[in-house]
């Protein structure tokens, strides 16, 4: 009887280590192979967008500084900046203001979300939406945290204008969108600017078929050590910081693997990725795109991975002066041809 009862529970040991070893392999591995090696110098094109990237980051980190509710007229100051740098492209931004309608909430507004779309050709109804939030914490400038992400979004965007200006036509339509209040205390409430946008496209039954959130992209090191990880994934991802992170739910796994499958075959900047339930990694979920998930909506983030690598996260020393704006172009100049592959096209 006792022999029966340790054979049935060590048969029960094997299932559960098989199923978690499955668990792991589903979440864990990706398609294609990273960059790895020293990167190749910037092109002159490169060089022209590392300035540019450069320009926008001093401008919202240095000359604007901390950019949330707590700091007058900053948010819109950004807001404004980033509209007229679409319309110098040539797009046509919109200003898509919205008001807190909650008793509880101490924020009502006016706040507001800016937005650019790029129509489709042969499926317009399927959309991707690219986005990044233009805030920042208190009290930081937020040079990483966020305006590494808004200045990809802003020469991605730059990119797919001029490839129209030159007669490319994209299948999807493509939207690039700027964010309000992504940053405590708004997360996840009637405030946040990425979930008032996402609610508001699942009453109207969009279809979007990903979405895209540049979280952080510009601080790397490739010291070893210089790169931490949420437990239990550690052991199973490298230990220095000069990769960019593609971050998803496993809902959205199909997503993550198309994009970095993409991004391998056009980037020179070593890549990571992973699809992992939110509940054992509630980090996965500290991001624009979660509103997305909740819509729905397949979602990723792709970050530098934040406080576990960058020492500035979140204080008065997250400057323009930190980032890496070379590895920054690379990653945005993957990411550009990675959105046209998906959106695909002529």
């Amino acid at each position: 009887m006792l022999r029966r009862v340790v054979l049935r529970l060590m048969l029960w040991l094997l299932l559960l280590i098989i199923m978690l070893a499955a668990l792991g392999w589903y979440m864990l591995a990706m398609p294609g192979s990273s960059h790895n090696g020293e990167p190749p110098a910037l092109d002159a094109t490169q060089q022209q967008q590392r300035e540019r990237l450069q320009g926008h980051v001093r401008h919202l980190a240095g000359t604007i500084g901390e950019r949330n509710t707590e700091q007058a007229g900053s948010l819109e100051a950004a807001a404004s900046y980033i509209h007229d740098q679409f319309q110098a492209m040539g797009l046509v931004p919109r200003w898509r203001e919205y008001r807190v309608d909650d008793d509880d909430s101490p924020f009502s507004g006016p706040f507001v979300n800016v937005e650019v779309e790029l129509h489709g050709h042969r499926h317009a109804d399927e959309v991707l939406v690219i986005g990044a939030h233009y805030d920042s914490a208190w009290p930081s400038p937020g040079a990483d945290d966020n305006a590494s992400g808004v200045a990809g979004l802003l020469e991605i965007a730059r990119w797919f204008a001029e490839q129209k200006a030159a007669g490319r036509r994209f299948d999807r339509t493509i939207r690039f969108v700027a964010f309000a209040n992504e940053e405590s205390p708004h997360f996840g409430g009637p405030s946040m600017g990425s979930k008032v946008y996402a609610a508001s496209a699942g009453q109207r039954d969009e279809n979007i078929v990903g979405m895209f959130s540049l979280e952080m992209l510009g601080y790397y090191d490739n010291a070893p050590g210089s790169q931490r990880f949420p437990r239990p994934i550690e052991a199973f991802y490298p230990d220095r910081g000069n990769f960019i992170a593609f971050v998803a739910d496993l809902r959205s796994r199909g997503l993550l693997h198309d994009t970095l499958a993409y991004f391998r075959d056009y980037a020179t900047q070593p890549s990571q990725g992973i699809a992992a339930p939110a509940f054992m990694l509630p980090d996965i979920r500290r991001s624009d795109h979660a509103m997305f998930w909740q819509q729905g909506y397949p979602a990723l983030m792709v970050t530098d991975t934040a406080g576990f690598r960058n020492p500035h996260y979140h204080h008065h020393s997250d400057t323009p002066e930190t980032l890496d704006y070379a590895a920054m172009t690379r990653v945005v100049s993957g990411l550009a041809r990675t959105f046209a592959a998906l959106a695909g096209g002529d």
